[in-house]
Formats: C-alpha cells, sequence, structure tokens
C-alpha cells in the first residue's frame, strides 16, 4: 500500500481544462480586513500565539513542496518537527488530507494515482513526511485519520477520456476533508475535562480557506466547519517563503505585501488576516532579497 496526497499538491484551477498539463496554485481571496503582521523567533511560538485564540477546528494549509523544491525543507517535516508538539495539549484528532492506495480498484485506480503524483511533483520523501506525521500524532496521543477512496471515487473523478478530472478531485477532497471532521467533531471528547473534541487538518492551502472566492466556494470546507464549530475555526496557512517569493498570484494577496516588506527578516512572520484567518511564514533557510527567485514556486 502507498500513501498518496491529494491536493497536498492540488489548488482549484480555473476551469475544466486538462489539469495534469497545468500549474495548480492557491488563489483565494480573503476578508476585506487591513492585515497587520508580527515576528516571533520560531514558527512554533507563532502557532502558540494564534493557539490562544478558543478553536475546535485549526485548519492548516500549505503551499506544497515539489521536486523542484526538494533541497529546502517542506513546511510538512516542519509541522511534524516543530509544531505538532504543540497542538498535542488541546488536539484530539488530526486528519491528513491523504488516502491510501491499495489496489483495489484497478486499472482506474493506477491511472489517476498516477496523474496525481504526476501533476502535484511531489518528492518521494513525501510519502516517508506523511507517515512520519501519522505515527507522531499517535504517539502524542493524537488520533490520527486519512482518507478513503472507493472504487466509486475513482470512477467519478475519470472523465469520458478515461483521465483525471482535477476539478472534480479537489470537490471530492473536500466533501472527505469535512465529513472526516465532522465525525470527529461528533464523537465523544477523550481528554479529561474537555467539552469537546478539537480537530486539527493538514493539507493543501485552499480547502480551508475561511473566505473563500466565489471560484473556490467548491472546494473550501472553512465556511461550513466554521458553521459546524459555532464560530470556533480556526485558518492557518504555513508557507515557506522560498517556496512563495515570486508567486505571482500568491502577489495579488492583500497580506503578501507585508511579507515583502518582512522578507529580509531571519525569524518567522504571523500575518494576521482576519480574526480567525493567519499566514505563518517559516524562517527563511537563506536569505531572500528583493530579486529572488522562489525554488518552487510556478507562475
Amino acid at each position: 500500500m502507498a500513501l498518496l496526497s491529494i491536493s497536498l499538491g492540488l489548488a482549484a484551477a480555473g476551469s475544466a481544462a486538462p489539469a495534469a498539463k497545468r500549474s495548480l496554485q492557491v488563489l483565494t481571496t480573503r476578508a476585506a480586513e487591513q492585515p497587520t503582521v508580527e515576528h516571533f523567533p520560531t514558527a512554533l511560538a507563532a502557532v502558540e500565539q494564534v493557539l490562544r485564540t478558543p478553536a475546535r477546528v485549526l485548519a492548516f494549509g500549505e503551499y506544497h513542496q515539489t521536486t523542484s523544491t526538494a533541497a529546502i525543507r517542506s513546511s510538512l517535516s516542519r509541522f511534524a518537527d516543530e509544531i505538532l508538539p504543540a497542538l498535542a495539549r488541546s488536539a484530539t484528532d488530526l486528519v491528513v488530507e491523504t488516502w491510501v492506495s491499495t489496489g483495489a480498484c484497478g486499472v482506474k485506480e493506477a491511472k489517476v494515482n498516477r496523474e496525481v503524483q504526476t501533476t502535484t511533483q511531489r518528492p518521494a520523501e513525501t510519502e516517508n513526511e506523511i507517515v512520519t506525521l501519522l505515527k507522531r500524532a499517535q504517539a502524542a496521543g493524537i488520533e490520527p485519520h486519512i482518507l478513503a477512496m472507493s472504487c466509486k471515487d475513482y470512477r467519478y473523478v475519470t472523465d469520458q477520456r478515461g483521465r483525471t478530472d482535477f476539478v472534480r478531485m479537489l470537490r471530492l477532497t473536500r466533501q472527505h476533508l469535512q465529513a472526516e471532521v465532522m465525525r470527529c467533531l461528533a464523537k465523544p471528547p477523550t481528554q479529561a475535562g474537555q467539552a469537546h473534541r478539537v480537530v486539527a487538518i493538514y493539507g493543501g492551502a485552499l480547502h480551508n480557506d475561511l473566505h473563500p472566492s466565489a471560484s473556490d466556494k467548491p472546494y473550501a470546507f472553512g465556511p461550513t466547519l466554521s458553521a459546524k464549530a459555532e464560530g470556533q475555526y480556526l485558518e492557518v496557512d504555513l508557507f515557506v517563503p522560498e517556496y512563495i517569493a515570486s508567486d505571482r498570484r500568491l502577489a495579488g494577496e492583500p497580506w503578501f505585501r507585508l511579507f515583502l516588506q518582512h522578507r529580509g527578516a531571519q525569524d518567522a512572520l504571523l500575518i494576521r488576516r482576519s480574526e480567525r484567518s493567519f499566514v505563518i511564514l517559516f524562517p527563511p533557510s537563506r536569505p531572500l532579497d528583493a530579486g529572488a527567485e522562489a525554488a518552487g514556486s510556478k507562475p
């Protein structure tokens, strides 16, 4: 069996054109608030600041690592090493945006999985990092969860020409993530003194959007899960600065100018987009200047 990431590397394409040949990255519209920025010595310190806000759902999103950025440490590995221990004090569950390929669904399963791997361009090490995250969550007393893809699901995301429809894949991923989180929230708490379960999610920085653009709404569980959690929902995007430094689409986000203004800092940045929507930028692995190219960004 192999673990496969879904939109840990996918984001909404503008149309249903053949997505396997396209760059699929994050494009969203945030709440109309003036973003602010704070500096912290570590990403963990920034996360701990965010966690002061009460939440039942902690939705972490990443800008994915590709083979072209394999030399720069991924957000996924940093989350497992640096941030997961802080969640152990409150989180009861961790839902990770990945599924297991069993081979039970034949040719369609094999083709979809192959095309997902090709499109996301994830390094081979990503699978090991996902396994490490799941194991560490369990060791920390956080119940890990992954998604289940049925044969019906594989048929749904395969178009009439036998190719993977990535727009359908994004919708299906949102549905599975949303359903799994709701199942977790409905279960009784496991920790003494807790009134309810606290569910963390780790996946791509699209589905967790609290304020999605009109075009992204079909792929975002943020508004629905926020309502389910009675407003106690946090969107936290975790970005490796080298990955996003020259991304032209993210450059249209209101918060991005703050990143550019503070990109010379060697500490972590916490950008508040709204009361419950945040960007955390890890300290850079190398100095970033105004002309720097992001090793993994795509136009």
